[in-house]
């Protein structure tokens, strides 16, 4: 369990559709737009919690960053997905999603996103377990969070994820929804029960996989750029856990990596004795390079 976690800030809303668009936008022509309360309602478009809440995803995605006079610059995701070159200015791409997902789920230090994909503890829950198993992470010796404040975060963290009839209004659902990586069962009793069980993650691109095998690498080997394959797979904060892979989609992954896109870049050592990557950073180029080792901590 990582210290600090958070569990409120969003201001009881999910990153809406056109939000982290729209505030990089805003912050590339006025990068203290979120300093001034009054214009930021006004250009955005939104109520003042709302830009609250909106300024904590676009951190908590590396959307933006500060840019430490008291402003905002474009962070590492929106530089890479939505600057004029950027892969995919509009996110409209499941790919820019699962990047998105890597991000909140790996560096943001929110509770619910750890417990469930950081740490794989909880894949097949009640809302009440999740709510409990909240609380215990969240309360100290001296601190014990709110009821309100857990059932909040537990709410934000399945309706970020678990797709819902949206009645034509695309305003208010949030883009995470289309990963499918949540999903909600009834039981014959008539609980519901959700589930992140391991499957076929839909969209999910070598590259973006690439971007946070780097990171996981980064994060983990000391500096040594070397890690176990089965931590890749069910490690702490890994790509396997974090995607949901299982060991074959994990595999195929790590090879298309190896052969094509991080070619004389990473090396895959599997004998009998030994499963490895070892990564060679110095000759790494930065488009998969995303974060870099001061940025890798900004949003924890």
């Amino acid at each position: 369990m990582r210290s600090s976690e958070r569990y409120s800030g969003h201001e009881s809303f999910v990153c809406r559709f056109g939000w982290l668009t729209k505030i990089h936008r805003a912050i590339q022509k006025d990068s203290s737009i979120l300093r001034n309360d009054d214009l930021a309602i006004q250009t955005l478009g939104i109520g003042r919690n709302m830009v609250k809440s909106l300024q904590f995803w676009a951190e908590s995605t590396g959307v933006i960053k500060a840019n430490g006079e008291g402003g905002h610059q474009s962070g590492p995701l929106g530089q890479l997905l939505l600057s004029a070159d950027g892969w995919d200015p509009h996110l409209e791409s499941l790919e820019s999603l699962w990047l998105i997902h890597w991000a909140i789920s790996s560096k943001a230090n929110l509770g619910a996103w750890n417990l469930v994909f950081g740490e794989s503890k909880l894949t097949r829950f009640e809302r009440e377990g999740l709510i409990s198993a909240l609380n215990q992470r969240g309360s100290t010796g001296t601190k014990t969070l709110a009821t309100s404040t857990l059932e909040q975060h537990t709410s934000i963290f399945i309706n970020s994820y678990l797709a819902t009839v949206r009645n034509g209004d695309d305003t208010s659902w949030c883009p995470l929804q289309d990963l499918g990586i949540l999903k909600a069962s009834k039981t014959e009793d008539g609980r519901i029960v959700f589930n992140t069980d391991l499957s076929l993650p839909i969209g999910l691109s070598p590259r973006v996989f690439a971007i946070a095998l780097i990171d996981y690498i980064g994060d983990v080997s000391n500096g040594g750029w070397t890690v176990d394959f089965k931590d890749v797979l069910k490690g702490s904060f890994s790509p396997g856990l974090v995607f949901r892979l299982d060991e074959y989609r994990l595999r195929d992954l790590i090879q298309v990596c190896v052969d094509e896109l991080l070619k004389d870049e990473l090396t895959f050592v599997d004998t009998v004795d030994t499963q490895s990557l070892v990564l060679r950073p110095g000759n790494l180029t930065s488009q998969y390079q995303v974060w870099s080792d001061v940025e890798r901590h900004d949003y924890a």
